[in-house]
């Protein structure tokens, strides 16, 4: 399932990429053999099935980033999804994940009390990392921003060491996520 031909139409509706996400999710969802027969993403089912992720496109140029913070904020929704597109200014596949994943994090302690609570992890069809040996990342269809609480992706690191999830990570992939040997 390769999305990179299509990736970034700016043509396309809000409807039309969110259906693409949706493919992806449903990859996230689903019981894979890599992570021990768990989905990808175990908690996204939940958050999905409860309505408590909220999704939005995001084109740059068309309305600021703050917007979206804004309207996350102020809802009733747990997590955030923001899904990147691709405008004449700015190529998604030009920028830097991690310095990008750094000043969201810069942004979201310094913006309020109630933002800083919140942690940002970014996902670029681009990067060459993998989970497992599994690249995840690759088959987003977009480059994505997704939030939620710091205590909440904590809650579900900590219940993730208490099963088979990481048995397949190499010992790189363990390091990034500080996940320890002798704690899988």
């Amino acid at each position: 399932m390769e999305y990179q031909l299509e990736l970034f139409d700016v043509d396309k509706s809000d409807l039309q990429i969110k259906d693409e996400v949706n493919v992806y999710l449903d990859y996230l969802q689903t019981p894979n053999e890599a992570f021990s027969g768990m989905p990808v993403c175990p908690f996204l089912k939940a958050e999905l099935e409860n309505y408590k992720l909220m999704i939005e496109v995001w084109r740059p140029g068309e309305k600021p980033l703050n917007e979206l913070w804004r309207k996350f904020f102020e809802s009733d929704f747990n997590s955030a999804l923001f899904i990147c597109v691709d405008t004449e200014e700015l190529k998604w596949k030009d920028v830097p994940r991690d310095a990008y994943q750094k000043s969201i994090q810069g942004f979201l302690k310094q913006w309020s009390d109630e933002s800083r609570k919140y942690k940002a992890i970014l996902f670029s069809p681009f990067e060459e990392r993998t989970a497992a040996g599994e690249p995840t990342r690759k088959k987003s269809p977009y480059f994505l921003i997704n939030v939620a609480t710091r205590e909440e992706l904590h809650l579900s690191h900590t219940k993730l060491l208490d099963t088979k999830y990481f048995d397949n990570f190499s010992e790189k992939e363990l390091k990034k996520l500080k996940v320890k040997k002798d704690t899988k």
